[in-house]
Protein backbone atom coordinates (compact mmCIF):
# COMPACT_ATOMS: atom_id res chain seq x y z
CA UNK A 1 0.00 0.00 0.00
CA UNK A 2 3.28 2.39 1.00
CA UNK A 3 4.41 1.62 -2.39
CA UNK A 4 1.31 2.62 -4.47
CA UNK A 5 1.03 5.91 -2.16
CA UNK A 6 4.77 6.68 -3.22
CA UNK A 7 4.05 6.11 -6.31
CA UNK A 8 0.57 7.97 -6.66
CA UNK A 9 2.61 11.49 -4.84
CA UNK A 10 5.64 11.04 -7.41
CA UNK A 11 2.75 11.56 -10.18
CA UNK A 12 0.72 13.92 -8.48
CA UNK A 13 3.94 15.94 -8.21
CA UNK A 14 5.18 15.39 -11.39
CA UNK A 15 1.61 16.98 -12.58
CA UNK A 16 2.00 20.25 -10.64
CA UNK A 17 5.38 20.68 -11.99
CA UNK A 18 4.37 20.52 -15.18
CA UNK A 19 1.61 22.46 -14.76
CA UNK A 20 3.78 24.96 -12.96
CA UNK A 21 5.87 25.27 -16.02
CA UNK A 22 2.64 25.32 -18.57
CA UNK A 23 1.18 28.35 -16.08
CA UNK A 24 4.81 30.38 -15.35
CA UNK A 25 6.27 29.93 -19.20
CA UNK A 26 2.92 31.80 -20.47
CA UNK A 27 2.70 34.33 -17.81
CA UNK A 28 6.52 34.72 -18.20
CA UNK A 29 5.71 35.20 -21.63
CA UNK A 30 2.82 37.60 -21.01
CA UNK A 31 4.44 40.03 -18.64
CA UNK A 32 7.97 39.95 -21.07
CA UNK A 33 5.72 41.14 -24.07
CA UNK A 34 4.61 43.91 -21.47
CA UNK A 35 8.16 45.57 -21.69
CA UNK A 36 8.14 45.78 -25.57
CA UNK A 37 8.14 50.33 -26.09
CA UNK A 38 4.14 51.08 -26.46
CA UNK A 39 4.70 52.78 -29.96
CA UNK A 40 7.66 49.77 -31.23
CA UNK A 41 4.33 47.56 -30.99
CA UNK A 42 2.93 48.79 -33.62
CA UNK A 43 4.98 50.61 -36.15
CA UNK A 44 7.44 47.80 -36.61
CA UNK A 45 10.44 49.13 -36.04
CA UNK A 46 11.45 46.41 -33.22
CA UNK A 47 12.05 42.90 -33.76
CA UNK A 48 12.58 40.09 -30.99
CA UNK A 49 12.65 36.77 -30.67
CA UNK A 50 13.92 34.53 -27.23
CA UNK A 51 14.04 30.71 -27.29
CA UNK A 52 14.62 27.96 -24.49
CA UNK A 53 17.55 25.68 -26.34
CA UNK A 54 17.01 23.31 -24.07
CA UNK A 55 12.90 22.98 -24.59
CA UNK A 56 12.83 24.65 -27.95
CA UNK A 57 10.12 26.76 -27.08
CA UNK A 58 9.22 30.40 -27.71
CA UNK A 59 9.51 32.71 -25.01
CA UNK A 60 9.29 35.93 -26.78
CA UNK A 61 8.42 36.94 -30.38
CA UNK A 62 7.56 40.41 -31.60
CA UNK A 63 8.44 40.79 -35.30
CA UNK A 64 10.45 38.05 -35.84
CA UNK A 65 10.81 37.51 -39.18
CA UNK A 66 10.48 41.41 -40.58
CA UNK A 67 14.45 42.21 -41.90
CA UNK A 68 16.32 44.40 -39.94
CA UNK A 69 19.75 46.51 -40.63
CA UNK A 70 21.48 44.99 -37.95
CA UNK A 71 24.65 47.18 -37.41
CA UNK A 72 27.23 44.75 -35.82
CA UNK A 73 25.04 41.80 -35.14
CA UNK A 74 25.90 40.60 -38.97
CA UNK A 75 29.55 39.59 -37.52
CA UNK A 76 27.33 36.60 -35.64
CA UNK A 77 26.64 35.57 -39.29
CA UNK A 78 30.27 36.27 -40.38
CA UNK A 79 32.14 34.42 -37.43
CA UNK A 80 29.62 31.41 -37.66
CA UNK A 81 30.38 30.86 -41.70
CA UNK A 82 34.02 31.40 -40.94
CA UNK A 83 35.01 28.95 -38.36
CA UNK A 84 32.74 26.45 -39.57
CA UNK A 85 33.77 26.31 -43.10
CA UNK A 86 37.27 28.31 -42.49
CA UNK A 87 37.97 26.16 -39.33
CA UNK A 88 39.31 27.58 -35.97
CA UNK A 89 42.75 26.97 -36.84
CA UNK A 90 42.95 28.35 -40.12
CA UNK A 91 45.67 31.10 -40.44
CA UNK A 92 46.38 33.98 -42.77
CA UNK A 93 49.30 33.96 -44.04
CA UNK A 94 52.34 36.64 -45.94
CA UNK A 95 54.54 35.65 -48.06
CA UNK A 96 57.98 37.43 -48.75
CA UNK A 97 59.89 36.56 -52.20
CA UNK A 98 63.37 37.32 -53.83
CA UNK A 99 63.16 38.19 -57.45
CA UNK A 100 66.97 37.08 -58.12
CA UNK A 101 68.21 35.01 -54.84
CA UNK A 102 70.13 36.09 -52.38
CA UNK A 103 73.63 36.12 -52.23
CA UNK A 104 76.58 37.58 -50.33
CA UNK A 105 74.23 39.06 -48.10
CA UNK A 106 72.60 41.22 -50.77
CA UNK A 107 68.66 39.91 -52.06
CA UNK A 108 68.79 40.75 -56.02
CA UNK A 109 65.92 41.63 -58.10
CA UNK A 110 64.07 43.03 -55.66
CA UNK A 111 62.17 42.07 -52.72
CA UNK A 112 58.22 40.83 -53.22
CA UNK A 113 55.88 40.83 -50.44
CA UNK A 114 52.24 39.18 -51.25
CA UNK A 115 49.52 39.49 -48.60
CA UNK A 116 46.77 37.21 -48.11
CA UNK A 117 43.76 38.89 -46.27
CA UNK A 118 45.73 39.17 -42.61
CA UNK A 119 43.65 41.55 -40.78
CA UNK A 120 46.19 41.58 -37.89
CA UNK A 121 49.48 42.53 -39.38
CA UNK A 122 51.25 45.17 -37.35
CA UNK A 123 54.57 46.87 -36.95
CA UNK A 124 55.76 44.70 -33.88
CA UNK A 125 55.42 41.33 -36.64
CA UNK A 126 57.27 43.62 -39.49
CA UNK A 127 59.96 44.21 -36.86
CA UNK A 128 60.10 40.52 -35.82
CA UNK A 129 60.03 39.92 -39.75
CA UNK A 130 63.07 41.95 -40.34
CA UNK A 131 64.96 40.31 -37.59
CA UNK A 132 64.39 37.02 -39.63
CA UNK A 133 65.67 38.62 -42.85
CA UNK A 134 68.86 39.55 -40.78
CA UNK A 135 69.31 36.11 -39.25
CA UNK A 136 68.91 34.99 -43.35
CA UNK A 137 72.15 37.04 -43.79
CA UNK A 138 70.30 39.74 -45.78
CA UNK A 139 72.13 43.00 -45.23
CA UNK A 140 70.89 44.58 -48.28
CA UNK A 141 67.73 44.61 -50.93
CA UNK A 142 68.84 45.66 -54.21
CA UNK A 143 65.27 46.47 -56.90
CA UNK A 144 63.30 48.31 -54.08
CA UNK A 145 60.19 46.91 -52.81
CA UNK A 146 57.05 45.44 -54.72
CA UNK A 147 53.62 44.60 -52.39
CA UNK A 148 51.12 42.30 -54.43
CA UNK A 149 47.22 42.51 -53.07
CA UNK A 150 45.46 40.77 -55.81
CA UNK A 151 44.53 38.22 -53.56
CA UNK A 152 41.80 40.71 -52.89
CA UNK A 153 40.37 42.81 -55.58
CA UNK A 154 40.25 46.69 -55.76
CA UNK A 155 37.54 47.83 -54.16
CA UNK A 156 38.71 49.49 -51.22
CA UNK A 157 35.26 50.60 -49.84
CA UNK A 158 31.77 48.63 -49.25
CA UNK A 159 28.12 49.22 -50.85
CA UNK A 160 26.55 51.45 -48.72
CA UNK A 161 29.23 52.96 -46.94
CA UNK A 162 29.13 56.49 -46.20
CA UNK A 163 31.40 59.16 -47.62
CA UNK A 164 31.73 60.97 -44.71
CA UNK A 165 33.08 57.91 -42.54
CA UNK A 166 36.21 57.52 -45.02
CA UNK A 167 39.17 58.43 -42.49
CA UNK A 168 37.59 56.94 -39.42
CA UNK A 169 39.37 54.40 -38.24
CA UNK A 170 36.19 51.75 -37.77
CA UNK A 171 35.98 52.12 -41.53
CA UNK A 172 39.63 51.75 -43.10
CA UNK A 173 40.18 50.89 -46.70
CA UNK A 174 40.32 47.08 -47.69
CA UNK A 175 43.12 44.75 -48.86
CA UNK A 176 45.15 41.86 -49.27
CA UNK A 177 47.76 43.63 -47.43
CA UNK A 178 46.95 45.50 -44.47
CA UNK A 179 49.09 46.72 -41.50
CA UNK A 180 47.86 47.94 -38.27
CA UNK A 181 43.96 47.24 -39.24
CA UNK A 182 45.31 49.83 -42.26
CA UNK A 183 45.47 52.95 -39.71
CA UNK A 184 48.22 55.06 -37.94
CA UNK A 185 48.54 57.47 -35.62
CA UNK A 186 49.05 61.36 -36.05
CA UNK A 187 50.71 62.85 -32.95
CA UNK A 188 50.72 66.31 -32.13
CA UNK A 189 52.68 67.74 -29.28
CA UNK A 190 52.54 71.91 -28.49
CA UNK A 191 55.46 74.32 -29.01
CA UNK A 192 55.27 77.94 -28.38
CA UNK A 193 52.13 80.42 -28.17
CA UNK A 194 51.24 81.15 -31.83
CA UNK A 195 53.46 78.68 -33.41
CA UNK A 196 53.01 75.76 -35.50
CA UNK A 197 52.80 72.05 -33.09
CA UNK A 198 55.52 69.40 -33.60
CA UNK A 199 53.98 66.69 -35.76
CA UNK A 200 55.02 62.55 -35.18
CA UNK A 201 53.62 59.78 -37.37
CA UNK A 202 53.41 56.15 -36.29
CA UNK A 203 54.62 53.77 -37.64
CA UNK A 204 57.19 56.27 -39.85
CA UNK A 205 58.08 55.88 -43.21
CA UNK A 206 54.87 56.02 -44.42
CA UNK A 207 55.59 58.66 -47.35
CA UNK A 208 52.12 60.20 -46.12
CA UNK A 209 52.61 64.60 -46.12
CA UNK A 210 51.49 66.94 -43.87
CA UNK A 211 50.60 69.82 -44.41
CA UNK A 212 50.38 71.79 -40.60
CA UNK A 213 47.99 74.39 -40.06
CA UNK A 214 47.55 73.55 -36.90
CA UNK A 215 48.27 76.37 -33.58
CA UNK A 216 49.51 76.04 -30.62
CA UNK A 217 46.94 78.30 -28.43
CA UNK A 218 45.01 78.78 -25.43
CA UNK A 219 41.84 79.23 -26.88
CA UNK A 220 39.17 76.24 -26.75
CA UNK A 221 39.66 73.93 -29.51
CA UNK A 222 41.39 70.33 -31.05
CA UNK A 223 43.30 69.46 -33.90
CA UNK A 224 42.03 67.54 -37.15
CA UNK A 225 43.05 65.88 -39.73
CA UNK A 226 41.72 65.88 -43.37
CA UNK A 227 42.79 63.67 -46.43
CA UNK A 228 43.57 66.44 -49.43
CA UNK A 229 42.43 64.59 -52.78
CA UNK A 230 45.38 63.09 -53.89
CA UNK A 231 45.23 60.57 -51.68
CA UNK A 232 49.48 61.26 -50.34
CA UNK A 233 48.60 64.41 -48.45
CA UNK A 234 47.05 65.44 -44.76
CA UNK A 235 45.99 68.77 -43.95
CA UNK A 236 46.07 69.50 -40.24
CA UNK A 237 43.67 72.24 -38.79
CA UNK A 238 43.04 73.58 -35.39
CA UNK A 239 44.34 74.10 -32.25
CA UNK A 240 46.23 72.47 -29.40
CA UNK A 241 47.14 73.62 -25.27
CA UNK A 242 50.47 74.36 -24.58
CA UNK A 243 49.60 72.70 -21.04
CA UNK A 244 48.26 69.60 -23.26
CA UNK A 245 51.28 67.11 -23.13
CA UNK A 246 49.98 65.81 -27.01
CA UNK A 247 47.18 64.84 -28.71
CA UNK A 248 46.70 61.58 -30.93
CA UNK A 249 44.81 61.37 -33.95
CA UNK A 250 44.47 57.90 -35.09
CA UNK A 251 42.87 57.93 -39.07
CA UNK A 252 42.82 55.77 -42.20
CA UNK A 253 45.48 55.43 -44.74
CA UNK A 254 44.89 56.06 -48.56
CA UNK A 255 46.80 53.43 -50.10
CA UNK A 256 46.97 49.78 -47.44
CA UNK A 257 49.53 47.93 -50.00
CA UNK A 258 51.43 50.67 -50.40
CA UNK A 259 51.54 52.22 -46.97
CA UNK A 260 53.07 48.30 -45.84
CA UNK A 261 55.87 49.09 -48.35
CA UNK A 262 57.08 52.11 -46.64
CA UNK A 263 56.70 51.24 -43.45
CA UNK A 264 58.11 47.41 -44.24
CA UNK A 265 61.39 49.60 -46.18
CA UNK A 266 61.83 52.24 -42.99
CA UNK A 267 61.80 48.66 -40.37
CA UNK A 268 64.25 47.37 -42.56
CA UNK A 269 66.45 50.37 -43.13
CA UNK A 270 66.01 50.96 -39.26
CA UNK A 271 67.40 47.75 -38.72
CA UNK A 272 70.64 47.90 -40.26
CA UNK A 273 69.50 45.95 -44.22
CA UNK A 274 69.91 48.73 -46.87
CA UNK A 275 67.26 49.36 -49.64
CA UNK A 276 67.76 50.64 -52.96
CA UNK A 277 64.63 51.26 -54.97
CA UNK A 278 61.28 51.96 -54.73
CA UNK A 279 58.28 50.80 -53.44
CA UNK A 280 55.70 49.55 -56.27
CA UNK A 281 52.18 47.66 -56.53
CA UNK A 282 52.32 44.91 -58.52
CA UNK A 283 52.25 41.21 -58.82
CA UNK A 284 54.87 38.58 -57.73
CA UNK A 285 56.43 37.27 -61.12
CA UNK A 286 56.07 33.49 -61.37
CA UNK A 287 60.31 33.37 -61.43
CA UNK A 288 60.45 34.71 -57.64
CA UNK A 289 61.11 32.54 -54.85
CA UNK A 290 59.57 32.46 -51.38
CA UNK A 291 62.46 33.27 -48.65
CA UNK A 292 59.76 34.12 -45.58
CA UNK A 293 56.24 33.76 -44.52
CA UNK A 294 54.41 35.10 -41.74
CA UNK A 295 51.22 33.31 -40.17
CA UNK A 296 48.97 35.20 -38.17
CA UNK A 297 46.73 33.49 -35.24
CA UNK A 298 44.71 31.08 -35.57
CA UNK A 299 41.36 32.09 -36.75
CA UNK A 300 39.79 31.80 -33.14
CA UNK A 301 41.61 33.80 -31.71
CA UNK A 302 41.00 36.49 -34.58
CA UNK A 303 37.02 35.50 -34.08
CA UNK A 304 37.65 36.56 -30.40
CA UNK A 305 38.75 39.86 -31.33
CA UNK A 306 36.58 40.49 -33.58
CA UNK A 307 33.53 40.09 -31.79
CA UNK A 308 34.70 40.78 -28.10
CA UNK A 309 35.67 44.77 -29.41
CA UNK A 310 33.54 44.66 -32.49
CA UNK A 311 36.58 45.46 -34.69
CA UNK A 312 35.05 46.45 -38.53
CA UNK A 313 38.26 45.26 -40.81
CA UNK A 314 38.74 41.89 -39.34
CA UNK A 315 35.01 40.69 -40.84
CA UNK A 316 35.42 42.44 -44.17
CA UNK A 317 39.18 40.48 -44.60
CA UNK A 318 37.26 37.42 -43.41
CA UNK A 319 34.14 38.10 -46.02
CA UNK A 320 36.76 38.56 -48.95
CA UNK A 321 38.71 35.51 -47.90
CA UNK A 322 35.75 33.53 -47.94
CA UNK A 323 35.06 34.74 -51.63
CA UNK A 324 38.74 33.80 -52.36
CA UNK A 325 38.71 30.65 -51.09
CA UNK A 326 35.72 29.13 -52.26
CA UNK A 327 34.55 31.18 -55.24
CA UNK A 328 37.08 32.98 -57.13
CA UNK A 329 40.50 34.78 -56.79
CA UNK A 330 40.58 38.18 -56.68
CA UNK A 331 37.87 37.90 -53.02
CA UNK A 332 35.21 40.22 -53.26
CA UNK A 333 32.68 41.17 -51.11
CA UNK A 334 29.90 39.68 -53.92
CA UNK A 335 31.75 36.28 -53.56
CA UNK A 336 32.13 36.64 -49.89
CA UNK A 337 28.78 37.22 -49.90
CA UNK A 338 27.84 34.49 -51.70
CA UNK A 339 29.56 31.54 -50.25
CA UNK A 340 27.76 32.95 -46.92
CA UNK A 341 24.43 32.73 -48.36
CA UNK A 342 24.89 29.40 -49.30
CA UNK A 343 26.75 28.08 -45.93
CA UNK A 344 23.11 29.22 -44.45
CA UNK A 345 21.12 27.65 -46.50
CA UNK A 346 22.81 24.35 -46.35
CA UNK A 347 22.78 25.03 -42.25
CA UNK A 348 18.41 25.22 -42.98
CA UNK A 349 18.27 28.80 -42.66
CA UNK A 350 15.46 29.83 -45.79
CA UNK A 351 14.03 32.83 -44.38
CA UNK A 352 14.96 35.82 -46.57
CA UNK A 353 18.17 37.98 -46.15
CA UNK A 354 20.78 40.51 -47.30
CA UNK A 355 24.50 39.95 -46.62
CA UNK A 356 26.29 43.00 -48.16
CA UNK A 357 29.53 43.38 -45.95
CA UNK A 358 30.89 41.31 -43.11
CA UNK A 359 31.28 44.03 -40.17
CA UNK A 360 27.42 45.31 -40.82
CA UNK A 361 28.76 49.04 -41.46
CA UNK A 362 26.48 48.82 -44.44
CA UNK A 363 23.12 50.11 -43.60
CA UNK A 364 22.25 47.45 -46.69
CA UNK A 365 22.30 43.87 -45.04
CA UNK A 366 18.97 42.94 -44.19
CA UNK A 367 18.88 40.18 -41.24
CA UNK A 368 15.76 39.39 -39.39
CA UNK A 369 15.67 38.36 -35.82
CA UNK A 370 14.52 34.74 -36.60
CA UNK A 371 17.56 34.45 -38.82
CA UNK A 372 19.72 35.58 -36.39
CA UNK A 373 18.63 33.30 -33.83
CA UNK A 374 18.64 30.21 -36.14
CA UNK A 375 22.31 31.10 -36.92
CA UNK A 376 23.01 31.44 -32.85
CA UNK A 377 21.12 28.11 -32.16
CA UNK A 378 23.21 25.95 -35.13
CA UNK A 379 26.36 27.37 -33.65
CA UNK A 380 25.09 26.66 -29.90
CA UNK A 381 24.77 22.83 -31.14
CA UNK A 382 28.00 22.42 -33.40
CA UNK A 383 30.38 21.19 -30.76
CA UNK A 384 32.93 21.85 -33.84
CA UNK A 385 32.67 25.68 -33.23
CA UNK A 386 30.73 25.91 -29.96
CA UNK A 387 33.06 26.90 -26.94
CA UNK A 388 35.27 28.86 -29.81
CA UNK A 389 32.50 31.14 -31.36
CA UNK A 390 30.36 31.79 -28.04
CA UNK A 391 32.99 32.58 -25.65
CA UNK A 392 34.10 35.32 -28.57
CA UNK A 393 31.15 37.03 -27.39
CA UNK A 394 31.32 40.17 -25.35
CA UNK A 395 29.92 38.81 -21.74
CA UNK A 396 28.15 40.46 -19.44
CA UNK A 397 29.78 43.31 -16.94
CA UNK A 398 33.44 41.53 -18.05
CA UNK A 399 34.62 42.19 -21.21
CA UNK A 400 34.58 43.88 -24.51
CA UNK A 401 31.39 45.69 -25.84
CA UNK A 402 29.39 44.69 -23.01
CA UNK A 403 32.10 45.21 -19.66
CA UNK A 404 30.35 48.59 -18.68
CA UNK A 405 26.41 46.91 -18.56
CA UNK A 406 24.64 44.47 -17.12
CA UNK A 407 27.10 44.50 -14.42
CA UNK A 408 24.90 43.70 -11.58
CA UNK A 409 25.64 40.59 -9.50
CA UNK A 410 21.99 39.04 -11.06
CA UNK A 411 23.34 39.62 -14.65
CA UNK A 412 26.96 39.62 -14.95
CA UNK A 413 28.49 36.41 -16.40
CA UNK A 414 25.28 34.95 -17.44
CA UNK A 415 24.86 37.07 -20.96
CA UNK A 416 27.05 36.34 -23.66
CA UNK A 417 25.90 38.35 -26.87
CA UNK A 418 26.99 40.45 -29.76
CA UNK A 419 25.75 43.93 -29.88
CA UNK A 420 25.28 46.12 -32.73
CA UNK A 421 25.51 49.94 -33.41
CA UNK A 422 24.54 52.33 -36.21
CA UNK A 423 22.53 55.96 -36.45
CA UNK A 424 19.06 54.62 -36.16
CA UNK A 425 20.14 51.05 -35.35
CA UNK A 426 20.08 49.54 -32.01
CA UNK A 427 20.75 45.65 -31.70
CA UNK A 428 21.80 43.02 -29.60
CA UNK A 429 21.97 38.93 -30.27
CA UNK A 430 23.46 36.04 -28.24
CA UNK A 431 22.85 33.71 -25.28
CA UNK A 432 21.39 33.85 -21.37
CA UNK A 433 21.93 31.47 -19.26
CA UNK A 434 19.58 31.42 -16.88
CA UNK A 435 19.42 31.22 -13.05
CA UNK A 436 16.97 28.10 -13.28
CA UNK A 437 19.99 26.00 -15.56
CA UNK A 438 18.08 27.28 -18.97
CA UNK A 439 20.29 28.46 -22.21
CA UNK A 440 18.33 30.96 -24.18
CA UNK A 441 18.76 32.31 -27.45
CA UNK A 442 17.76 35.88 -28.24
CA UNK A 443 17.86 38.48 -30.98
CA UNK A 444 16.64 42.00 -30.59
CA UNK A 445 17.06 44.24 -34.22
CA UNK A 446 15.90 47.81 -33.71
CA UNK A 447 15.74 50.46 -36.77
CA UNK A 448 14.32 53.74 -35.00
CA UNK A 449 13.58 53.60 -31.74
CA UNK A 450 16.56 55.48 -30.15
CA UNK A 451 17.20 54.82 -26.58
CA UNK A 452 14.12 53.33 -25.71
CA UNK A 453 15.48 50.35 -28.18
CA UNK A 454 18.40 49.93 -25.41
CA UNK A 455 15.90 50.61 -22.14
CA UNK A 456 14.09 47.57 -23.78
CA UNK A 457 17.33 45.16 -24.03
CA UNK A 458 18.39 46.08 -20.88
CA UNK A 459 15.21 45.41 -19.00
CA UNK A 460 14.17 42.53 -21.45
CA UNK A 461 17.30 40.35 -20.13
CA UNK A 462 17.20 41.52 -16.50
CA UNK A 463 14.03 39.43 -16.50
CA UNK A 464 14.93 36.96 -19.03
CA UNK A 465 18.08 35.64 -16.38
CA UNK A 466 15.48 34.81 -13.95
CA UNK A 467 13.08 33.01 -16.44
CA UNK A 468 11.88 29.60 -16.41
CA UNK A 469 12.14 26.66 -18.50
CA UNK A 470 9.04 27.77 -20.81
CA UNK A 471 6.65 25.55 -22.58
CA UNK A 472 4.34 28.56 -23.44
CA UNK A 473 4.99 31.55 -25.83
CA UNK A 474 3.46 34.97 -26.66
CA UNK A 475 4.06 36.71 -30.63
CA UNK A 476 2.69 39.94 -31.52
Amino acid sequence: MRVKIVALMKILYSAIMALFLITSGAGWSQDLSQLIPEEARSNGKLGVIVKSLTTDQKILEHNSEKLFVPASNQKVITSVAALSLLGGDYRFKTEFYSGGGVLEGVLHGGLYIKGYGDPTLSTEHLNSIAYEFKKLGIKEVRGGITVDDSFFDSTRYGKGWKEQWKGDFYSPPIGALTLNQNTFEIKVYPSKLGQIPKVKLEPSGTNINIINKAVTSNKKGGVTAKWLEDGKTIMLQGRISPRTPSYTIKTTVSNPTTYTGNAFRKILEDSGIKVQGFVVMNKVPRWARIIYTHYSDPLNLIINEYNKNSVNIIGENILKTLGAEFKYIPGSWEGGAQVVTEFLHKIGVNDEFVIVDGSGLSPLNQVSPKVLSDVLKYAYKNKMISLQFITSLPIAGVDGTLKNRFSTPDVKGRVFAKTGYLSNVRSLSGYIYTKTGDVLVFSILDNGSGWKAREFQNDLLIQLVECCKSNGATSH
